[in-house]
């Protein structure tokens, strides 16, 4: 393939990192606002020293930035160098997100973006005269919807990190607009309903969990949605988002109660509970689950540089690890690595193995946790 013919997916990927910097930026609003309960919309944005406002061209994402040299026009004040690099995150990850969502459906597109997730309904040209009109309008509402989850996780993670919280301020509206889009994009959207009724029954467990359509939610369940809430009906969508919200913040909670009756004191935060309620009301229950186990993995990943790095400068580790950024980097993995989790996916749609598993880990924290406490 000539490289010009990556000319219309070059300029749409520009634009959707231009906007993911434009996101970006408001999260620094909200990430340096809603621990402290200000308001977001006033005043403007202004240099936390002198506090005078910031010019127009100052405030442009990472232009501004660099352009002052990280500094206040005024004070000459240090900026924190997070206002740089939660903007380019948020961009890069914007991209990250529409290559792997959108670009990846695109027929006749190159090998390195050959399909990864099954979503017939985002099928557009990548050549000839229909690939400058770029993706359809479905596949840019389907970015949308999984965009919006994306940045309130990239705020909640960095709040977390920085202040071992996260705001009710980004979670419980964000649990809203993922359940209002489960109403208005239910499964299988924007794939038709009518695919559903092609899929054997064994194609609901590991055989053919390739060609089960994904939509804003991933899949609904193990088998066959019930009559009363077909395939593309609001009634699915709105019973997809309330069982994932719930088994969110239940899930952290039993676990949060074991864990905590054999510790004796505190340890997860309820904050962490509503993290992934929102995130099953946007991507339904299996997501959740298979999430924090991931984000306990990533937890640790995460946390043992920083606790090295204060133990090297002489500091304390500390009496509180935010969890929140871990749950994040666990729910995206498993959410963009939905089709590489065959095996793990079959423990989901099996309800004997999915029983035994959940037991086996409230005991497992039970008996963890009167460990510590002994020790």
């Amino acid at each position: 393939m000539e490289w010009w013919f990556h000319i219309p997916t070059a300029l749409w990927c520009a634009w959707v990192f231009v906007f993911g910097l434009g996101v970006g930026s408001f999260l620094n609003v909200l990430i340096a606002r809603l621990p402290y309960e200000k308001s977001v919309v006033w005043p403007g944005s202004r240099c936390g020293a002198c506090f005078r406002p910031i010019w127009l061209l100052d405030n442009l994402p990472i232009i501004g930035y660099l352009r002052l040299h990280g500094r206040c026009r005024f004070c000459r004040t240090q900026f924190s160098s997070r206002y740089l690099w939660v903007e380019l995150g948020t961009g890069l990850a914007f991209v990250g997100l529409f290559l792997v969502e959108v670009v990846a459906q695109a027929e006749n597109g190159p090998d390195f973006l050959r399909p990864w997730q099954h979503a017939p309904g985002l099928r557009y040209s990548y050549t000839g005269s229909n690939a400058t009109a770029g993706p359809p309008i479905v596949a840019w509402v389907y970015f949308a919807a999984h965009a919006c989850l994306l940045a309130l996780l990239i705020a909640a993670a960095v709040i977390d990190a920085e202040h071992k919280i996260i705001p009710t301020q980004v979670t419980y509206p964000g649990a809203l607009v993922g359940l209002v889009c489960a109403v208005v994009l239910p499964w299988p959207w924007p794939t038709a309903p009518s695919a559903a009724a092609s899929i054997p029954p064994l194609g609901w467990l590991l055989d053919g969990g390739d060609q089960i359509p994904v939509g804003v939610v991933l899949w609904p369940f193990a088998g066959p949605p019930p009559e009363w809430a077909p395939p593309g009906s609001w009634q699915l969508g709105l019973m997809n988002g309330l069982v994932g919200a719930a088994v969110g913040t239940f899930l952290v909670r039993v676990f949060k109660f074991l864990f905590e009756w054999g510790f004796g004191q505190d340890a997860l935060g309820l904050g962490d509970a509503d993290l992934l309620m929102m995130v099953g009301a946007f991507l339904g229950w299996q997501v959740v689950f298979l999430g924090f186990f991931a984000g306990a993995f990533a937890a640790l990943g995460l946390m043992i540089p920083g606790l090295v790095w204060k133990l090297v400068r002489g500091k304390g580790a500390g009496s509180e690890l935010p969890f929140g950024p871990g749950l994040a980097v666990g729910v995206v993995f498993v959410w963009l690595g939905w089709p590489a989790l065959g095996a793990v996916r079959q423990i989901l749609f099996d309800p004997i193995l999915t029983g035994v598993v959940v037991a086996v880990m409230c005991v497992g924290l039970l008996a963890a946790g009167a460990l510590l406490r002994r020790g």
